[in-house]
C-alpha cells in the first residue's frame, strides 16, 4: 500500500474515535481491500477499547472470507499506536469501496428502506459521537423536559415553517423514536438551511415543562475534518478528469476528443505536461444511452446502446496504452438507475480495453496515494432546487454541501432513485483528497477543508433538451491534476490547439 493510503486508514479510525496499533495497521494493509475491513471493524462494538488490535483485524478477515481475499504477508509484533509517517512503496490504482455492494436482500420494500436509512444514520452518527460540540448527547428517547442543555443525534425527516412567526420545526430521527425541535427563525441554527433525510446533530435547551418543543442552541454536520491527513504521490505524476462523453451522440466532439488524444499522446504543446500523465478518470455518462430523455433518438448517432460501448472502447483504445482509465457509470449508462449504480456489466465491459477499471457509481479509490470519491452526480438535481442560492453554473456550492454532510445523495423520493441496499454506499467516508462529479454538463473547480473540488467537464455538445433545461454546457475542458501537490492545470479542448487556462494550487 501506499504511504497515503496508511494515512487515510490511521484517520480513518481517527475520525471513529479509534486508535490502530502498529501492527494491526500492518495487518490491514497487506489485505486487498483494507478499508472494507476497517469498515467492519468500527461497526463493530469496541468493548470499553479505543484501541484496534492485531486480535480484532484477524477476527474481522475470518469473518470475512472468503468474500475479500486475503493477500495476508504480515504477522504482526508491533503494539504501540501507528505513526502516519510510516513509508511503505507506492500503488499506482487501488480501489478502495464501491457504494454498489450487492443487490437488495428480501422482498419486502418497506423494510429494505428502513435498513438502508439505519445503515446512514449509524454510519454518520459514528463521526460525530464525541464531538464537544455534542455534549451531554443522549438518544431521543431519553429526553426528558427539564434536563437542561442536551444534545441529539437525528435524521431529518420532515422540515417546516411555523405560520405566524416562521420558525422553524424539525422533526428528527434516531433509532430509539422521533422528536419535534424548534430552530427560531433569528438563530445562528437557522442560517444553513436543512435537507430531509440528511444526519444533523442537534445541541438542544429542554424545556422546562412538557408539552413544548426543545429549542435548538447549534448544530453540527458529519463535515470533512479541518485538520486531517492528506494523501500525496512521493513524485510527480499527473491525473486527468473527464466525465459526460456521451458517446453516441450527434452532439459528441470528436474533434475535441481527436484534440486531447494527441495530447495525451505527447504531441503537440504541453507535451511535458502529458509526460506526467498516469491516469485518466471518467465520472459517468459514458455513452448517450436510449430512451433516457424524450425523442432522444433524433440526438443519436449511434441508436443501438451495445454498439455506443463498442465506439466507446474504441475511443478508449485510442488513447496511451500505458495510461490506467478509471471509469464509473452515470445516469445515461446501461446500468440500474437507482443509486448507488452498479458497474457495467460483462457484457459491455468486454468491449472496453484491458487498462480500464470499470467501477460502480460512486466508488472511492487512490492515485499513487491520493484518494478520489467519483460520483456521476444525479442528485444535483435535487438538491440544487433544494439549497438556497444553489445553481447549475456553480456546481462546486453543492458539492462543498456534499462534504459537510458526508453524503452525496441523501434527499428520498425526488429525481435521484435510491436502491434499498443493506448498507448505505453514498456515505462520504473515508473523507478524500478529491472529489469529481460531472452530470450538469459545465466545469468547476474549488477547493474545501483540504479537498480539491472538481465538476468534470462534458464532451457533448448542447443539445435541444439541454436548451430546454435551460443547460449551457461548458465542454471539452481537460482538469490536470498533479497528484504530488493537487495544484490544478485546465486545458481547453473546444477549438483548435489546446490552451491552457492556467494553474491553481
Amino acid at each position: 500500500m501506499v504511504e497515503g493510503l496508511r494515512e487515510h486508514l490511521v484517520a480513518y479510525f481517527e475520525a471513529h474515535h479509534r486508535l490502530v496499533e502498529s501492527g494491526a495497521l500492518q495487518l490491514l494493509l497487506s489485505q486487498t481491500h483494507p478499508l472494507l475491513v476497517s469498515r467492519d471493524l468500527v461497526e463493530q462494538p469496541a468493548n470499553g477499547s479505543p484501541v484496534v488490535t492485531v486480535e480484532m483485524v484477524e477476527r474481522a478477515l475470518a469473518l470475512r472470507a472468503p468474500a475479500i481475499p486475503s493477500t495476508r504477508a504480515v504477522t504482526a509484533e508491533l503494539r504501540d499506536v501507528a505513526r502516519p509517517g510510516d513509508v511503505r512503496r507506492e500503488i499506482p490504482f487501488e480501489l478502495l469501496r464501491e457504494g454498489f455492494e450487492g443487490p437488495p436482500v428480501g422482498a419486502d420494500a418497506l423494510a429494505a428502506y428502513s435498513t438502508l436509512f439505519q445503515s446512514r444514520y449509524r454510519a454518520l452518527a459514528r463521526l460525530m459521537r464525541g464531538r464537544p460540540e455534542l455534549a451531554n448527547l443522549r438518544p431521543v428517547s431519553a429526553l426528558r423536559a427539564g434536563d437542561g442543555p442536551t444534545s441529539v443525534i437525528g435524521l431529518v425527516r420532515e422540515v417546516r415553517t411555523t405560520a405566524k412567526r416562521h420558525h422553524l420545526v424539525l422533526t428528527l430521527d434516531d433509532d430509539t423514536g422521533s422528536v419535534e425541535v424548534l430552530v427560531p427563525q433569528d438563530s445562528p441554527a437557522a442560517a444553513a438551511s436543512f435537507l430531509t433525510d440528511e444526519v444533523v446533530g442537534v445541541r438542544l435547551q429542554l424545556p422546562r415543562e412538557s408539552g413544548r418543543l426543545p429549542r435548538v442552541l447549534a448544530v453540527e454536520r458529519p463535515e470533512v475534518p479541518v485538520a486531517r491527513s492528506v494523501g500525496r504521490s512521493g513524485r510527480r505524476r499527473r491525473a486527468v478528469f473527464l466525465s459526460d462523453l456521451h458517446i453516441g451522440s450527434r452532439s459528441f466532439l470528436a474533434e475535441s476528443w481527436g484534440q486531447l488524444v494527441d495530447f495525451l499522446r505527447g504531441d503537440g504543446p504541453h507535451a511535458d505536461v502529458a509526460e506526467e500523465v498516469d491516469h485518466v478518470v471518467v465520472a459517468g455518462d459514458l455513452v448517450d444511452g436510449i430512451g433516457v430523455y424524450p425523442q432522444q433518438e433524433r440526438d443519436l448517432a449511434i441508436a443501438d446502446v451495445v454498439e455506443q460501448y463498442a465506439e466507446l472502447g474504441r475511443r478508449l483504445r485510442e488513447l496511451p496504452a500505458r495510461l490506467s482509465i478509471v471509469v464509473v457509470p452515470g445516469n445515461h449508462d446501461a446500468v440500474c438507475p437507482a443509486e448507488p449504480q452498479p458497474a457495467l456489466p460483462d457484457a459491455l465491459r468486454a468491449a472496453l480495453p484491458p487498462n480500464v477499471h470499470s467501477l460502480a457509481n460512486p466508488s472511492t479509490f487512490a492515485l499513487h496515494g491520493v484518494v478520489v470519491e467519483a460520483y456521476h452526480g444525479r442528485s444535483f438535481d435535487d438538491l440544487i432546487p433544494a439549497i438556497p442560492g444553489a445553481s447549475y453554473s456553480r456546481p462546486t456550492d453543492v458539492m462543498r454541501r456534499m462534504l459537510q454532510m458526508r453524503h452525496l445523495a441523501p434527499i428520498y423520493g425526488d429525481r435521484t432513485p435510491l436502491a434499498p441496499l443493506p448498507r448505505d454506499g453514498l456515505v462520504v467516508d473515508p473523507a478524500p483528497d478529491i472529489l469529481v462529479t460531472g452530470h450538469v454538463h459545465t466545469y468547476g473547480a474549488d477547493r474545501y477543508r483540504g479537498v480539491l473540488l472538481l465538476n468534470a467537464s462534458t464532451w457533448q455538445a448542447e443539445t435541444e433538451y439541454q436548451r430546454m433545461r435551460n443547460i449551457s454546457p461548458v465542454p471539452a475542458r481537460a482538469a490536470v491534476v498533479d497528484l504530488s501537490t493537487l495544484d490544478l492545470t485546465t486545458l481547453d479542448f473546444s477549438s483548435g490547439e489546446p490552451v491552457r487556462l492556467g494553474a491553481a494550487g
